[in-house]
């Protein structure tokens, strides 16, 4: 028998929703719990068509929403969300995330931008969550390798990957509340959204070498996002997407 029976599954990414659902929740064989789905209200909830089950939006800045949240669920599994976990929420339910990158080292936004920039370390991690953003006690991680052509958006599909296999792995321990807990080594770094947009205007006049420079243009492109930018002399704004092509010697 389950631990857990009324668990409710939080993101806004529709493509890691669909592949959980199919994936890993598949491989769940019991018949006696609920799962439910919800986005924030920073998403469309149209975007998660394709789920064999109905999405609602969930405003965790809502007290109302909280409460009937404690009442009503005792499993709340967050996997790309993108709203703060309320204190009271996180101590009156069970609330695990799963974290695209390797905690401590990479916790808060865009993790893989920051491995490629400051060259650090990447991953998954799946954590308790307490009060603190990416903070909580670690279920489970594994890193993944970064290369030198790597873009933001080719790390960030290979951390997705991870954190599935990750989730196939420890899912059942995680319904049946059976899995082990180590606490973190370190603090670690913490980046916030607002780090991550102090890198994205490009200082034309900054010494940097060809190596930092590349680093900066890689981990600000991601597919057809518009992030990296310099202003031309009369004030515009240049977007700037690098494109690496690997190519193999010989």
């Amino acid at each position: 028998m389950p631990y857990y029976k009324n668990i409710l599954i939080i993101t806004d990414n529709a493509c890691i929703a669909e592949r959980f659902e199919k994936e890993v929740l598949s491989i769940v064989k019991y018949n006696d719990i609920e799962i439910r789905f919800c986005c924030s209200p920073f998403s469309n909830k149209k975007d998660f068509k394709n789920l064999n089950c109905d999405v609602r939006v969930a405003d965790l800045r809502d007290k109302n929403t909280i409460e009937s949240l404690i009442l009503s669920k005792d499993l709340i599994l967050s996997i790309h969300c993108k709203q703060i976990f309320p204190k009271l929420l996180v101590n009156s339910v069970k609330c695990i995330n799963v974290h695209p990158g390797y905690n401590p080292i990479n916790r808060g936004w865009y993790p893989q931008v920051f491995a490629i920039i400051k060259d650090l370390d990447i991953g998954a991690t799946i954590h308790e969550i307490d009060e603190y953003l990416d903070h909580g006690a670690i279920i489970a991680r594994a890193k993944v390798e970064k290369f030198e052509y790597d873009t933001s958006l080719s790390l960030y599909n290979r951390v997705v990957e991870k954190e599935l296999e990750l989730l196939m792995d420890n899912i059942d321990s995680i319904f049946n509340n059976t899995y082990d807990l180590f606490s973190p080594e370190e603090e670690g770094e913490l980046n916030l959204k607002k780090d991550f947009s102090s890198m994205c205007e490009l200082d034309l006049d900054e010494q940097l070498s060809m190596r930092d420079a590349l680093k900066r243009l890689r981990g600000l492109s991601h597919g057809d996002y518009m992030n990296a930018y310099y202003i031309d002399n009369v004030g515009n704004k240049i977007y700037v997407v690098l494109k690496t092509i690997y190519e193999t010697k010989g």
